[in-house]
């Protein structure tokens, strides 16, 4: 089982965070899938939801991953954390078709998400397997105030 990480979660980007009460802040989680994903075991951790934040808006987007579908939410553990064991939620989106598209979650189930006092890793399985390559992507763009 492996946990793939991208550079937001390996700490080698921060998402935006906002220094005033009630920012609207927008974050761009983008990776590549080069190296082939397993769906039966296989998690990525794609991005942050940052301390304190108030999800307001989630989008998915694909590309070339052909007919399968993704769950998007909250991961356990630490933030960054290697452990394999991590799970990933489905609060955000749930069994969303990323077949070349963009998806949405709904303003209730980001609502939904309570701010918390730390940081919280943003995770995606998906129902089938990927093949590595330059056009396998997934990104996801949150809106959140701080």
């Amino acid at each position: 089982m492996a946990l793939i990480q991208s550079k937001v979660a390996r700490g080698k980007a921060t998402p935006p965070t906002g220094y005033v009460s009630g920012a609207r802040m927008t974050a761009v989680f983008k990776h590549t899938f080069d190296a082939a994903f397993t769906a039966a075991s296989d998690k990525l951790e794609l991005g942050l939801l940052p301390a304190g934040a108030q999800l307001l808006r989630a989008e998915l987007i694909s590309g070339a991953l052909g007919a399968i579908t993704a769950d998007v939410g909250l991961m356990s553990g630490e933030p960054g954390s290697t452990d394999p064991t991590r799970t990933v939620g489905d609060q955000i989106l749930n069994d969303a078709s990323v077949n070349g598209t963009a998806v949405s979650a709904t303003t209730a189930a980001c609502l939904a998400i309570a701010p918390d006092e730390g940081n919280r890793g943003i995770g995606v399985t998906l129902s089938g397997n990927v093949v590595a390559g330059s056009t396998k992507t997934l990104t996801l763009v949150i809106d959140y105030t701080h």
